[in-house]
């Protein structure tokens, strides 16, 4: 198990960024969030925004957990076929993934705007290539219901795509012209210290142990102190099992990995790129480097559980995509990995895991957290409120039987519960 309070050795964290206090004492808040990442700096800033008075917890450094170990997606689309989804998840609940993804950029993009944040942040599309004709004809089947649904997808030659010595590798390209790209740890230091100016109070460094309803209030504990609230929001993740282990069955911890290279002289990868399903992705940042990540699917057992570490096997498969785009070769400066949530669907839980207590749940993205989460916050704040969230209701944790089974009562989690 890594210690979720080292600094992570991803590229995000190469430079010097904000700091916040290890949380002492006592406090009181209406609300109380559960984890630092994408969805709990959202929904803290969009919370404190609206007026509410709300605290923050996080066993680590803010964003140290995926948030701040990912690509810095920005896309609206997840890696597989809309056609795939709408078997799966029909097509309201595929069609409001998507939507989901597409106010999340919008988010991202206003709050960028309107606080001036410096996160590298570009809006330059994205692509996915196929590497075989079966993945390129799965994509082409589905252009018709994107385009349908409002969210069209192209098919561009593949030597508008990547440089001319990898086009044999490839079979097809795709591109999503609305989609972005940032520095996510830059965007979340930013936002998190906006909202620490809208009157929210954020700790990092202050791992909650166990919390329980007393009272009609929610007492958090932590190794240094005790947080109350009325409201209390799981917005752990992968962790999230951890003091709900109901959830156990629901969310699965998921590792990805990923390396940088030294800046390089030319352009090799012009848009965020999805290769191979989904399970192969990199990007090149504004100062040259390529970043290239997954290849998960060589060891879907092996790439489980909360160990953040790279391996041989997965590194080198990552190096050789590498080679197919720099064959010439180049430095890798960094190499690390990040614990995602899988859920047992594919889709986000968010909403209430126990509104009758004031419980409620926002995690699970399989992947694409920083793609949906902060539409998902945003939602979630309103929703908190008790007021109507339709751009969630298909997320609501309660489609799960066993959860509709299991979510009145939810009075104590993690040591609290034991």
């Amino acid at each position: 198990m890594h210690d979720l309070r080292v600094i992570p050795d991803s590229v995000w964290w190469a430079e010097p960024t904000a700091t916040f206090p290890t949380f002492e004492g006592e406090m009181d808040a209406e609300v109380l969030i559960v984890g630092g990442g994408i969805t709990g700096i959202c929904l803290a800033y969009t919370l404190a925004d609206q007026g509410a008075s709300v605290a923050l917890l996080d066993a680590g450094p803010l964003a140290g957990g995926a948030s701040g170990r990912n690509a810095g997606f920005l896309m609206v689309a997840p890696a597989e076929p809309y056609n795939e989804q709408i078997a799966l998840w029909g097509r309201p609940g595929a069609k409001a993934v998507l939507e989901c993804g597409r106010r999340s950029h919008q988010r991202v993009r206003a709050l960028i705007e309107a606080h001036g944040i410096a996160c590298d942040y570009r809006a330059n599309g994205s692509l996915r290539l196929t590497r075989t004709e079966e993945e390129a004809e799965d994509i082409r089947a589905s252009l018709a219901a994107l385009k349908s649904d409002g969210f069209p997808m192209l098919e561009l030659p593949l030597s508008h795509a990547v440089p001319p010595h990898a086009v044999e590798r490839f079979t097809a390209s795709f591109v999503t012209l609305e989609d972005g790209e940032l520095h996510p740890v830059w965007f979340l230091h930013a936002l998190a210290a906006e909202a620490g100016r809208k009157g929210a109070r954020l700790f990092g460094g202050s791992a909650v142990t166990g919390a329980a309803w007393r009272g009609g209030v929610w007492e958090a504990r932590t190794e240094r102190g005790i947080a109350r609230a009325r409201t209390l929001v799981l917005a752990t993740n992968a962790w999230t099992p951890r003091l709900c282990p109901a959830l156990t069955p629901l969310i699965a911890p998921r590792r990805g990995q990923m390396v940088a290279t030294a800046p390089l002289a030319r352009e090799v990868a012009p848009r965020p790129t999805y290769a191979h399903w989904g399970y192969h992705y990199w990007r090149q940042t504004a100062d040259g480097r390529l970043l290239m990540g997954g290849w998960r699917e060589l060891d879907p057992d092996g790439e489980t559980g909360f160990d953040a570490v790279t391996t041989e096997p997965i590194q080198a498969a990552i190096e050789r995509g590498l080679s197919e785009l720099v064959p010439e070769g180049t430095t890798i400066e960094r190499r690390w990995a990040g614990i995602m949530a899988f859920a047992r669907d594919g889709r986000p839980l968010v909403g209430w895991l126990d509104a009758e207590h004031h419980l409620a749940l926002c995690g699970g993205y399989t992947g694409h957290g920083l793609a949906m989460a902060p539409a998902c916050a945003l939602d979630l704040a309103d929703l908190l409120a008790w007021r109507k969230a339709p751009g969630i209701s298909t997320f609501d944790p309660s489609r799960f039987a066993e959860l509709r089974q299991a979510r009145d009562g939810v009075t104590a989690l993690g040591v609290a519960a034991e």
